[in-house]
């Protein structure tokens, strides 16, 4: 049986791979703007500085995941969850109100 302890530190844990995954979404969406850009589709140049606006989040919340999977110790985990939970939702955020302003500057 799990002690308490432990199942805080699988908690934690947890929002690094939410991190993971959310940063993994981001590349994909660059991957793919990079893909139309590549195909000679035209996109207004403002568009690529939306597509880099989420990076200024991620970026820490993927350098606090790694930290957070990298440490066992309670005192340390406690500050780097919650940033990366932090830095994960802003940007989630920034992605979607990216997506929103990239479809309104196109005018899909």
């Amino acid at each position: 049986m799990e002690t308490p302890q432990e199942a805080t530190i699988r908690m934690q844990r947890l929002v690094g791979k939410v991190a993971f995954l959310l940063t993994f979404i981001y590349i994909m969406i660059l991957i793919s703007g990079a893909a139309r850009l590549v195909s000679g589709v035209e996109t207004n140049p403002v568009v690529w500085g939306l597509f880099l606006l989420p990076a200024a989040a991620f970026v820490p919340a993927m350098i606090d995941a790694v930290k957070l999977h990298r440490t066992s110790d309670p005192d340390s985990l406690k500050p780097l969850w919650r940033h990366c939970a932090l830095y994960t939702v802003i940007g989630l955020v920034l992605l979607i109100a990216t997506a929103y302003s990239i479809i309104a500057v196109n005018g899909s």
